[in-house]
């Protein structure tokens, strides 16, 4: 529990340890200083609770069973290698309100998962809070982080200012209308310099090198250049860390320090016990599912919020990202653009390598977006995917939706079935983006019907003989939109988990010859979100509006920086005591594609007509149709198209 100050809250940190390199600082401190005037908080009652408008609030609190109050987050960024002396905070000109009925408590944190029913009705109980004197118990909260601003390392400090408190047995808000933030600090005596020899680190085992040397070619050749070095796992020295991955690790740190790089891709698969590409796995657990999940991130996460190196095992166990213990020593804000490409062989490298290079050459924007979404949760009365789809749809201004509902027809909106064709067709229609929203695992994706949660759409077909899911191994073939292909969000559960079967759904998506995406963003284990509109409130329902927020409104075009900032944008934004649920989010997010990707029309925007073999075509109808003979040609299929 946060411990109360009434009228000063004083808080001091000190940050000290190496940086990039070994430094001193000056005997200058210096200070910045704020003043916030904080308007009066609106009170919104509905049924039996209220809630509190406050205009100048970034977010909510989220703390289960606790209480929603309005939060303000401020962040400020320093010189890597600043040292941060003192933070303090104090508040003024308190007034006490009155109100007749309990706040409303932070909406409840359920898995996005396949194996979850949600068909459950709830009994009402009114929360009280009969345990809580006052909350918080401390007004105000901050948090440190190394990472990336554009191409340039900063230290980012958030502060998240709490400007009311609640006393639930007294039926009162005691409400702050100022507040004052002074932050001292120190720089170092000089600025820490990075390299400047490459943009672009690639890292894979010497078997792919030939593989890759098309993209680093055409990296290097592109105008501007993007500076290119492929170095394989081979030659990445042993023994400097207590493991492979550390190993890995340090020298990512060392060349990023040398070279300056900025990018990074990682290619190999993982699957457990027989990794191509070491893995380093978080230990988050989600009890019943999961104990622990990939998580990429950790070869991205370079520094931690001293400068120092980031192990991610404070207590040192060999469990990284271990929660709760490990979780202080972790900032989790990216050092580098991270890019993902698990590959079993050499001919899926040549695939992707190809779609990339194609992408390029050939991607002509059309301001369109394939959505898929239904009733996620079916005990209240939104259909959470939709929603979210909605929301998503007001970060693009001027984009069309294809929309794949479970409501269709819906009267509000122009929606198609929510069918294995139309999300084929879909594919088919030139989108830039695909936004697919449900129920997830390491193979395959689906959702619901209006409060049925018994039923799982979209339904089977012939020539996919699974109800109620949308399949890597089975469907995905099937998409071939040559040479236009979308940039893929998927919010559910462990689409990206590729350390299970060789081709998770979020790889195989992308290493789809002549079809499919060119990135995929996703969870790599287990994921959480809210019921009802709090869907986009937190969890990956958040990562997923912000990943479109940011290319339609601030207009970011490069893919892993979108990645990084969704990342760093909500290690930023939300409140100081991140729950369980926030670090799972924060630690599995993750992108498979080429993270240098802009998505912007190519250098020849007339891209190819589709190009679907007619000898595909007869086969994909007979199998449709005839039952009997779709075994027979299952084995034609996968030769033709790549399928293993």
């Amino acid at each position: 529990m946060r411990k109360i100050i009434p009228f000063l809250v004083v808080g001091i940190f000190v940050l000290s340890g190496l940086g990039a390199v070994a430094q001193t600082f000056g005997e200058e401190e210096n200070i910045i200083s704020e003043k916030i005037n904080i308007s009066v908080p609106t009170i919104v009652e509905k049924e039996d609770y209220i809630s509190l408008d406050l205009s100048e609030a970034t977010v909510d609190s989220w703390e289960e069973n606790k209480p929603a109050l309005p939060v303000i987050t401020k962040t400020y960024t320093f010189p890597f290698g600043t040292k941060i002396d003192e933070v303090e905070v104090s508040f003024s000109e308190f007034t006490d309100i009155e109100i007749l009925k309990p706040i409303k408590p932070s909406p409840e944190r359920r898995i996005l998962s396949e194996v979850v029913s949600s068909n459950i009705v709830k009994s009402k109980e009114i929360t009280t809070y009969s345990d809580i004197e006052v909350y918080p118990e401390e007004r105000f909260g901050y948090r440190t982080g190394m990472g990336l601003k554009g191409k340039d390392n900063v230290l980012y400090l958030t502060i998240s200012l709490y400007p009311d408190q609640y006393f639930p047995q007294q039926n009162l808000i005691n409400h702050a209308e100022k507040a004052s933030i002074d932050i001292k600090y120190t720089l170092p005596v000089e600025p820490v310099i990075f390299g400047d020899t490459y943009d672009y680190l690639i890292i894979a085992p010497a078997n792919f090198q030939s593989a890759l040397q098309p993209l680093v070619d055409h990296k290097n050749n592109l105008e501007p250049p993007v500076r290119t070095k492929l170095v394989t796992l081979e030659e990445i020295p042993s023994g400097v860390g207590v493991d492979r991955q550390e190993d890995i690790k340090y020298f990512i740190k060392e060349k990023k320090e040398e070279w300056g790089i900025t990018y990074l891709l990682l290619v190999g698969a993982g699957v457990e016990g027989e990794e191509i590409f070491p893995v380093r796995h978080a230990w988050v657990s989600s009890e019943g599912h999961e104990d622990y999940f990939p998580s990429d991130l950790y070869y991205a996460d370079l520094y931690n919020s001293t400068g120092g190196f980031s192990n991610w095992d404070y207590d040192g166990d060999g469990k990284f990202a271990e929660h709760p213990t490990d979780i202080p020593n972790i900032d989790v804000i990216p050092d580098v653009y991270l890019g993902k490409l698990p590959a079993n062989d050499a001919n899926e490298v040549k695939v992707i390598v190809n779609k990339v290079i194609q992408y390029k050459a050939h991607n002509k924007m059309t301001n369109k977006i394939l959505q898929m979404g239904g009733d996620s949760f079916t005990d209240d009365n939104i259909y959470e995917g939709e929603y979210a789809n909605t929301i998503v749809l007001t970060k693009l201004p001027g984009y069309n939706s294809i929309r794949l509902w479970g409501s269709h027809p819906n009267p509000d909106y122009d929606t198609r079935e929510l069918t294995k064709q139309n999300i084929k067709e879909g594919f088919m229609e030139n989108v830039d983006f695909v936004d697919f929203c449900g129920h997830g695992s390491w193979a395959s994706i689906a959702t619901h019907p209006p409060k049925d949660g018994d039923t799982w759409i979209p339904p089977k077909t012939l020539i996919s003989p699974y109800t109620g899911f949308l399949y890597a191994d089975y469907d995905i073939y099937r998409v071939n939109n040559q040479y236009k292909y979308p940039v893929c969000i998927f919010k559910s559960c462990s689409n990206n988990k590729y350390t299970e079967k060789p081709h998770c759904f979020g790889w195989k998506t992308i290493n789809k010859n002549n079809g499919g995406g060119i990135v995929v963003i996703a969870a790599s284990g287990i994921s959480y979100g809210s019921t009802g509109i709090s869907i986009v409130d937190s969890c990956t329902g958040w990562m997923e509006v912000h990943t479109f927020e940011q290319y339609g409104i601030d207009n970011k075009k490069i893919i892993g920086e979108i990645w990084s900032n969704d990342i760093k944008d909500y290690y930023t934004t939300f409140e100081s005591d991140l729950e369980k649920s926030d670090w799972k989010t924060l630690l599995e997010w993750s992108l498979f594609g080429d993270p240098t990707l802009v998505i912007e029309d190519g250098d020849d925007p007339k891209s190819k007509p589709v190009n679907v073999p007619m000898f595909y075509g007869i086969l994909g109808r007979l199998a449709e149709t005839i039952p009997h003979i779709r075994q027979l040609l299952k084995p034609i299929f996968q030769q033709i198209l790549g399928l293993n």
